[in-house]
């Protein structure tokens, strides 16, 4: 049995003013994600529409995206580490469900290499998926159980 060793960072910089967050791994490989992307990239329930759509790899879907807006949804507050595998992010909206770990973040990576790498591997949505998406992230769908919780 083989053992495979994860990719790790070597740092981490969020650039609040770029909306950038870079990422240099340990064998020299140099991330640069957009706030917008780690949003719709964001690995929680609720932003993949439910435990059913979550995956262990991005959704390629998310690169043909537009980009959000600058508002509360895309502006980090903070980034705490989750135990040494990941990080999960704090957006100043209140969202902080999702954790992002180190191989689902070298699998976001935006840089025309992994993109090239994506493309070869056919991970390329069709316009009606995409347009599927965004429509999805415009018009979530609303929760179908009321809850009313009393102390």
């Amino acid at each position: 049995m083989t053992m495979t060793t994860m990719t790790r960072p070597a740092s981490i910089t969020a650039d609040r003013e770029k909306a950038e967050l870079t990422i240099v791994w340990e064998d020299g490989h140099k991330s640069v994600y957009s706030f917008s992307l780690l949003r719709h990239a964001c690995p929680c329930a609720e932003c993949a529409g439910g435990h059913e759509n979550m995956h262990r790899d991005p959704d390629p879907v998310v690169f043909y995206l537009p980009e959000i807006e600058d508002s509360p949804k895309v502006r980090i507050s903070g980034i705490d580490p989750v135990g040494n595998y990941g990080i999960n992010i704090l957006w100043e909206d209140g969202h902080h469900y999702g954790i992002y770990n180190w191989d689902y973040l070298r699998k976001l990576c935006p840089c025309e290499e992994c993109q090239k790498a994506r493309e070869a591997a056919g991970l390329v949505p069709d316009e009606e998926t995409i347009a599927k998406e965004i429509e999805r992230r415009t018009n979530p769908p609303k929760p179908q159980i009321q809850i009313e919780f009393t102390l």
